[in-house]
C-alpha cells in the first residue's frame, strides 16, 4: 500500500490550526484549573509545549489530565521531565490536542513518588 505525504499546512491553515490550540489550552487551564505561574507556553499547528519552573505544575497536569512521562538526562547533572497530555474537551467539535508540559530540574532533586511511577519505561 502506498501512502502519500501530508500536504504542508499554508500559511493561513497553519494560523487557524494555532489559534484553535491556544485556544484549547486556555481553556482547559481555566476549566480544569490547572497552574498558570512559573509557566511559558506555546501554541503550535499541531501541539502545545508547556515549559515550566516548578515541578509542582507537572504533577497537577498529571493529577488533572494524566498522561506518561519521558525523562530526558541532560549534560551537567540535569534531567528533563516531560509529560505528553492533552487538552480537555467535552465536544467531538474540537478534538483534545497534545500538550507537552516539561520542567528541567537537578538530576539529584528529590521528585515525588507518583511523578515517578507515571514515567514511561
Amino acid at each position: 500500500m502506498l501512502t502519500l505525504p501530508e500536504a504542508r499546512m499554508t500559511s493561513a491553515e497553519a494560523t487557524v490550526a494555532r489559534r484553535r490550540n491556544e485556544v484549547a489550552y486556555e481553556t482547559t487551564v481555566t476549566a480544569q484549573e490547572l497552574p498558570e505561574a512559573h509557566v511559558a507556553w506555546e501554541a503550535l499547528p499541531d501541539r502545545v509545549l508547556v515549559t515550566a519552573t516548578d515541578m509542582n505544575v507537572l504533577a497537577e497536569w498529571l493529577f488533572v489530565m494524566g498522561g506518561p512521562i519521558t525523562l530526558t538526562v541532560l549534560p551537567w547533572g540535569q534531567t528533563v521531565w516531560t509529560l505528553h497530555s492533552r487538552t480537555w474537551s467535552d465536544s467531538p467539535e474540537f478534538p483534545p490536542v497534545p500538550v507537552h508540559v516539561s520542567v528541567t530540574v537537578s538530576s539529584d532533586e528529590p521528585v515525588m513518588a507518583e511523578v515517578r511511577l507515571a514515567v514511561r519505561r
